[in-house]
């Protein structure tokens, strides 16, 4: 992901995901063998990646 925000936003998964953080972007990887539990695992890690960029909107303004 490509956002002046990335530090902030890779912190909202530090617990669940090793992530890369170099500059304004980061990246991490996910790896299940099971599609069912790889779609479940991505929707969860979107979501906490929505609801950080949300917080962090509403604590810049």
């Amino acid at each position: 992901m490509d956002s002046p925000r990335a530090k902030s936003l890779a912190s909202s998964l530090a617990s669940e995901e090793d992530v890369i953080v170099e500059g304004d972007n980061f990246s991490f990887t996910l790896n299940e063998p099971r599609a069912k539990d790889a779609r479940a695992m991505w929707n969860t890690r979107m979501r906490s990646l929505i609801i950080a960029n949300r917080v962090i909107e509403v604590m810049d303004s």
